[in-house]
């Protein structure tokens, strides 16, 4: 009987926690396991180039923390303005920002990948489709001229 009181104490805030969390920050998580799963391929992989290449350094460590921090702020971000309320009432207009969030980060991820595995094993995917990806500038998402180098 005393641990059930235990348990029961403890599970109370950590109820209201987790709710919170699931409301407020985020709540998607079988989203997060595909975006997690991206994310562990596309960092072995580049441990992968650059131990080939004899360059590891742990400044990439760095890096995966500024990509967690990131896409962390802009799951939180999409949550928000996907499910905020006034009056009570969500407000169904930027329902769509949720979405695009979530596809900007995997294509994202996608994109990276491709990028490391054509590094590690040039012509694994057709030239057609690495020329398209090119096409575009990732710094401002417009299309690159062909003329422009």
């Amino acid at each position: 009987m005393r641990h059930f009181r235990t348990v029961f104490i403890i599970s109370l805030p950590v109820n209201a926690i987790l709710n919170f969390c699931s409301v407020y920050i985020f709540s998607d998580w079988e989203f997060v396991r595909y975006l997690v799963v991206a994310m562990v391929l596309d960092t072995a992989l580049g441990f992968i180039i650059h131990w080939r290449n004899k360059d590891l350094s742990s400044k990439a460590y760095g890096m995966i923390a500024k990509k967690l921090i990131t896409y962390s702020a802009a799951l939180i971000l999409s949550n928000i303005v996907t499910n905020f309320t006034i009056h009570g009432e969500r407000v169904g207009t930027l329902e769509w920002f949720g979405t695009f969030v979530c596809t900007m980060l995997m294509v994202r991820e996608t994109l990276s990948i491709i990028e490391n595995i054509e590094e590690i094993s040039p012509g694994t995917f057709p030239k057609a489709i690495i020329k398209r990806l090119k096409l575009f500038d990732s710094e401002t998402g417009e299309r690159i001229h062909k003329n422009k180098k």
